[in-house]
């Protein structure tokens, strides 16, 4: 399998180049317009070929792209992969608006191709532990999802034509809308706020389902002096699950625990180790795993992320923009 990474800057080189070689996806070619930046890093990880651009590229000589680009730039790449008839690895966003995204799928459909988006957080290590306590079904099956995915950017839009609400969906909102829906799928009636903050941007959203009992609620921002993340899952037992900065999990165990009587307090179930780190904790090299053994046998975990998949997460913010009366564009 010969495949290319189209974009060798800050993410593309140094989180998704080193991370696709330790998945065992190796790398016949890199393309970037930094020529200089992108031979050197050739020479590094011993990839025998360079472009400055896709348009030097015969697509014939591969079987897959991976592409890793500004927000402004990742959806024209992405098209040009899928024409090509390469399955495409695209981080996320694929597409900076919803508009966007259909006609992405609608390639892709049409090329008959593979098309899957870098959603790492799905694969995060202490995401990945969460849905394993989850999956034991111990704790009873979810009911409520909280996420709260706060950070200190943007503060300026990825690009002229691009609002800031549009920016930040990019950065954080899309991670945070599909996480809760990844964990609780199928609510309905997406409904949220743009909150007024000083700095940044800040929403809320929520969505039911009134009929099941569940409810999903996701907050997003970048008025934060730095990265805060956490989960909470309250279960159908009334356990509650706590992901906190995808670094601990605890429990705080139902009133129908036996061992309540013993100690009521929360029990920590797992903590990130002090020698956990790299494109594993983080989630991309599993997730460039799973990617590689779809090309390979046409099966993978239901949690990697394909462009059907962000449909839901699109189509909430979408939404949301309408009834604020924003939009995606500056």
């Amino acid at each position: 399998m010969r495949s290319l990474l189209i974009g060798a800057g800050g993410h593309g080189g140094d989180t998704l180049l080193p991370a696709a070689c330790s998945a065992g996806l190796p790398l016949s070619a890199l393309v970037d317009q930094d020529t200089e930046r992108a031979k050197q890093l050739a020479a590094q990880w011993m990839i025998p070929q360079t472009y400055s651009s896709a348009g030097e590229v015969d697509p014939a000589v591969f079987d897959a792209a991976l592409i890793a680009l500004p927000v402004t730039e990742q959806a024209e790449h992405a098209a040009w992969a899928i024409k090509s008839g390469l399955h495409t690895f695209v981080e996320k966003p694929p597409a900076p608006d919803l508009e966007g995204l259909h006609s992405l799928i609608a390639l892709a459909r049409q090329a008959e191709v593979t098309c899957c988006v870098g959603m790492n957080f799905r694969w995060a290590e202490g995401v990945r532990q969460l849905v394993n306590a989850l999956d034991s079904g111990r704790y009873g099956t979810a009911r409520c999802v909280r996420v709260d995915h706060v950070a200190r950017k943007p503060v300026d839009t990825f690009g002229p034509d691009m609002s800031l609400e549009a920016s930040l969906f990019a950065a954080q909102g899309i991670h945070a809308i599909d996480l809760a829906e990844m964990l609780l799928p199928g609510t309905s009636s997406p409904a949220g706020q743009m909150i007024s903050v000083d700095r940044g941007r800040l929403c809320s959203m929520v969505s039911s389902d009134a009929a099941a009992g569940t409810r999903v609620e996701v907050q997003f921002g970048s008025c934060a002096a730095g990265f805060h993340h956490s989960v909470h899952v309250t279960t159908s037992r009334g356990d509650v699950l706590s992901l906190r900065d995808l670094s601990e999990l605890q429990l705080r165990p139902s009133g129908g625990d036996p061992h309540v009587a013993e100690y009521p307090g929360p029990r920590v179930l797992w903590r990130r180790s002090p020698a956990s780190g790299g494109y594993a904790h983080a989630g991309y090299g599993p997730e460039l795993a799973a990617f590689r053994d779809l090309l390979r046998t046409g099966t993978a975990p239901s949690h990697l992320a394909r462009l059907e998949d962000l449909l839901p997460v699109y189509e909430a913010f979408d939404s949301l923009l309408k009834k604020e009366g924003l939009s995606w564009t500056a």
